[in-house]
């Protein structure tokens, strides 16, 4: 959490700075960093999912809105930049995000929509999310689909090898909550069945991006299920 306290002490002793905050477990702090051109939607959607978001410590800069939140006890699966949703970054471990100094020369565009408030813990809805889109230590990529016709529901796969087995997760498409229990399988090969089996979009692009996330250890995709495939999925 940021304390005005130290603020106040670092404003008097470093003057002629530009700041910036470390994110992570060290700061204790996480952001969520908002584009004021790509990322409007996603931050209405983000408040509306989750109120006490707009509550939090925010920073306005430069086309951008900066969210600060406590860093969870549990840390986060993203250690560094992550995609959450169009126009949205999260910054978890190892990453720095500006804040407003006393002079900032560089661009002074940077303030504090209130300077007061304080750092919140991050949600459940929040935390979901971000375990949604990511596996093992890096951001998982979520491969585009082709919608088709006679298709009851997008799911979200989302894959990762530990030693010699493959978890797979399994998430609403909008990747806010599971569908059913983890499963586990021995080979990559089942995960590339699975994905092929569910009605996956695999054009030359997707494919590779498919078999890259297979080759690294994890990644993440979309399918498309028939009611029946669905019930055999939650039912399994």
């Amino acid at each position: 959490m940021i304390e005005p306290t130290f603020m106040q002490e670092w404003e008097s002793q470093y003057r002629e700075c530009n700041w910036a905050v470390a994110t992570g477990n060290e700061s204790g702090l996480l952001a969520l960093r908002f584009s004021l051109d790509t990322g409007l939607a996603s931050m209405r959607d983000f408040g509306q999912r989750d109120p006490d978001i707009s509550h939090s410590l925010r920073v306005r800069g430069p086309n951008e809105l900066l969210i600060f939140l406590e860093w969870p006890e549990v840390g986060l699966p993203i250690f560094t930049c992550g995609s959450l949703a169009p126009g949205t970054r999260l910054h978890g471990e190892a990453t720095y995000v500006r804040i407003p100094g006393p002079r900032m020369h560089v661009d002074p565009r940077y303030e504090y929509v209130d300077r007061e408030a304080p750092t919140l813990p991050a949600s459940e809805w929040l935390m979901d999310l971000i375990h949604a889109n990511s596996s093992g230590h890096t951001t998982a990529s979520v491969i585009e689909f082709r919608t088709f016709p006679n298709t009851a529901l997008r799911v979200l796969l989302s894959f990762a090898r530990r030693g010699d087995r493959w978890f797979c997760d399994f998430y609403e498409s909008s990747g806010n909550a599971k569908v059913r229990g983890t499963l586990s399988y021995r080979s990559g090969d089942k995960v590339v069945s699975i994905a092929i089996r569910g009605g996956a979009f695999l054009d030359g692009n997707n494919r590779s991006r498919l078999y890259q996330g297979i080759e690294t250890g994890h990644g993440s995709i979309l399918l498309n299920l028939t009611s029946e495939q669905y019930n055999k999925l939650i039912a399994a």
